[in-house]
């Protein structure tokens, strides 16, 4: 739909040595797997957080020492505070604001003082305040203020929540580098405008060479870039270097031009070096990379990270992380996670439990690099699950479920659960559990869910919760070819309706299909009514405008939470029915969508206790609870924290304006570029019928490569008009069978 949500309330030389002694010991994966096992030394992590030092941080950043800054409201005064690392008293520096003034970054000059880029607003509505004035304030690590500049009119009028600024830096000529939104903007000593570089990038860094040098790192349609900030050509030039640098964070090195990361990975590297040198794998550490906001490297050697968690409203804490012989390390029992891909909340969870686990340590098993094709690695892995050292911990994200019971390697988990003095059955929303149930075994349990379904108005699907290939076939014809019924090219409606409805087609426990009986003739028939490719013209009106104009009638929509409900009754502008797929037989067309770290026990693992303390540490109620921290994590599958937080989703929230009065505020915004809506407290009806939609939704069996790629060639050659649908069929009947044979 390409809705985004916006929330409110938003060295030492002489040391370097003693870094690159630990460095090297640690290494990476990658580099294990080249030099054989790791080093004598490792890095160990100790966690301090920056919560509890004033009501809310605004900006943090490293100072040159041993020292981390944070801005933020303390006893209604916005403060200063200056904390050593690894310590627990901060010193405190008020900070004399304009009116309306916040600090929103902190950044440093060559000397190593402080750069606070303050921001001053105007207007009273919440979502009309516009930017006022940007000032740079110079600060020395003590609090005293060098000067201060006023940037003028540069950024007046931009709206609130559309700007902000993630870097401030100061050259030693004393000019000033800004990334301000998708911009970056170089500004003369005095404030003034020296040149700008428009980027159109999001993703949007600045920082320094050791040589001083200001380069940017950004997505550009090439992937990554870097490129250093040219003064006399006001603009951009080449960053010369044969290493393939990739989205990460950026500092200046130590005896190297730069250090950076890639992935969870720590490189450093000069620019004229053929490849970067690895120095550490933040997840040995218990850091989740996807959390890394900053990282620096202390004179003793020792590096300190800077996370922000958002599973856990946005909570900042700093990671020490000193380097120490293997011997000195208490040993833990290590759980290995088998996988194809690492989302960010699978790294959150692992990193999490295995900061407090006592006795185990899960680390995660690589299978192949992004250089290999993805079946290359498939094949490394499936090799693995029935090898005589396989993985304790199976992500099931990209596996199919059936194939993992069909080779014998998938715990039943319902003795697990039944044993467990914390967790009972009950607990769960039930059909989440009958998700990944087979035969009366319980694999597999979701953490969170998403409710995938069609959405149309009601006037055109009526108000019922189920309908068939036939009814939707009749709406197309019924609203003749001015209408589009969905946005979608034959070879998507064989995928989706032959997925939705696999089960109907495929028994793979008895190793046979039918797909002679009509049915299937029935999906071919109808998907051959789309286009090979939807045409999208540069003048092409957006989604939300062709619904509105009665265009476009259906949206395949995922529902993660109650706002996103909300806006998608928004976007049709009248009352709406989430009515789900069509499907043959009795069962919802709507579809339970995995979310979260969902797993497997390995039914050969040495470590099935450690396991189970994994699961139940991922369905735990803290984790369950701070789902909802993070948009688009799903509903929680407890029901008790579901109920609490549908509950809150109905409740209003309020904000007291300059004027002194309590006036409504929208939970959230969400925008298109185009179009934005506000959204506020959902209606008893709204709730309600997520309830509904929770409680009749199914899961769905996973259609594999192979399957898929049978199905479709005989389906393409109907759609060229080379086969009728019932030949077609008669072949994928044929086919299939005997790919099942051979998988059996």
């Amino acid at each position: 739909m390409g809705w985004t949500k916006r929330k409110y309330n938003r060295r030492i030389r002489s040391m370097a040595a003693v870094l690159l002694l630990f460095l090297c010991g640690c290494g990476s994966r990658a580099k294990e797997e080249q030099d054989g096992p790791r080093g004598d030394y490792v890095y160990t992590a100790e966690h301090q957080s920056l919560d509890g030092y004033c009501e809310s941080i605004s900006a943090v950043a490293f100072g040159s020492g041993e020292e981390v800054f944070l801005t933020g409201m303390k006893g209604g005064k916005e403060v200063l505070l200056s904390l050593k690392i690894g310590g627990n008293e901060a010193e405190e520096y008020p900070l004399e604001m304009g009116e309306g003034m916040r600090t929103i970054v902190i950044g440093r000059d060559t000397e190593g003082s402080l750069l606070l880029g303050m921001v001053g607003y105007k207007g009273t509505s919440l979502a009309e305040r516009t930017v006022e004035r940007v000032v740079i304030r110079k600060v020395t690590p003590e609090g005293e203020t060098l000067e201060t500049v006023d940037t003028g009119n540069i950024f007046s009028q931009k709206r609130e929540d559309s700007f902000y600024i993630s870097n401030i830096l100061q050259d030693k000529e004393g000019n000033y580098y800004i990334s301000a939104t998708q911009d970056i903007c170089v500004l003369h000593p005095d404030g003034s405008m020296y040149f700008e570089i428009p980027v159109d990038s999001y993703r949007l860094d600045l920082f320094a060479l050791e040589d001083g040098r200001i380069v940017a790192g950004y997505d550009a349609d090439n992937g990554w870039r870097l490129e250093e900030v040219d003064l006399q050509q006001k603009g951009f030039k080449p960053l010369e270097s044969s290493i393939a640098f990739g989205r990460g964070i950026y500092r200046s090195g130590m005896d190297s031009d730069l250090l950076y990361t890639k992935d969870a990975v720590l490189y450093a590297c000069n620019l004229a070096d053929g490849e970067p040198t690895a120095l550490l794998n933040w997840m040995d550490s218990d850091i989740n990379s996807n959390n890394l906001k900053d990282f620096a490297v202390l004179p003793d050697g020792r590096i300190v990270a800077l996370t922000v968690d958002y599973s856990r409203g946005a909570s900042k804490e700093i990671s020490i992380l000193t380097g120490k012989k293997r011997s000195e390390v208490a040993e833990k029992t290590v759980l290995t996670y088998a996988s194809l891909d690492f989302p960010f909340y699978v790294q959150e969870d692992i990193a999490a439990f295995n900061k407090q686990s006592e006795k185990y340590r899960i680390e995660i098993k690589d299978y192949g690099d992004d250089s290999m094709e993805y079946r290359d690695r498939a094949a490394l892995l499936n090799a693995d699950l029935t090898g005589s050292q396989p993985p304790d911990i199976i992500d099931i994200s990209v596996l199919s479920l059936e194939e993992l019971i069909a080779a014998g390697v998938a715990e039943d988990l319902t003795p697990w659960l039944e044993k467990d003095p914390e967790t009972e059955r009950e607990d769960f929303v039930e059909n989440i559990l009958k998700a990944y149930e087979r035969d009366g075994k319980l694999y597999a349990i979701m953490p969170a869910f998403g409710i995938a379904t069609l959405i149309g108005k009601t006037s055109d699907v009526g108000t019922g919760s189920a309908w068939s290939v036939d009814d939707m076939a009749a709406l197309m014809e019924a609203k003749g070819k001015d209408c589009e019924l969905l946005d979608a090219s034959k070879a998507d409606m064989l995928w989706l309706l032959c997925r939705i409805n696999l089960e109907w087609f495929v028994d793979r426990e008895n190793g046979t299909c039918n797909f002679t009986s009509g049915e299937f003739e029935k999906i071919l028939e109808f998907a051959d009514r789309f286009p090979r490719e939807p045409e999208y013209g540069p003048d092409a009106p957006s989604e939300i405008e062709m619904i509105r104009s009665g265009r476009l009638l259906l949206v395949n929509g995922m529902i993660t939470s109650v706002e996103l409900y909300q806006v998608y009754e928004y976007e049709f502008g009248e009352a709406v029915n989430f009515i789900g797929y069509p499907v043959f037989g009795e069962e919802s067309g709507t579809i339970l969508a995995p979310q979260g770290t969902t797993v497997v026990m390995h039914a050969a693992s040495a470590n099935k206790e450690g396991v189970w303390e994994f699961i139940r540490f991922v369905l735990s109620e803290k984790r369950q609870e701070n789902l909802k921290a993070v948009n688009g994590n799903g509903f929680p599958v407890l029901k008790s924290v579901l109920d609490r937080q549908l509950k809150e989703e109905m409740e209003n929230e309020y904000y007291e304006d300059t004027d002194g009065t309590m006036k409504l505020r929208p939970k959230s915004s969400w925008g298109t570029g185009e179009y934005e809506v506000q959204v506020y407290a959902a209606t008893k009806e709204q709730v309600e019928r997520i309830w509904e939609m929770i409680g009749t939704a199914r899961t769905y069996s996973r259609m594999d490569e192979q399957l898929f790629r049978i199905i479709y060639e005989e389906a393409d050659a109907c759609f060229s008009g080379q086969k009728s649908a019932e030949e077609a069929a008669r072949l994928v009947q044929n086919r299939v069978q005997t790919y099942l044979n051979e998988i059996r």
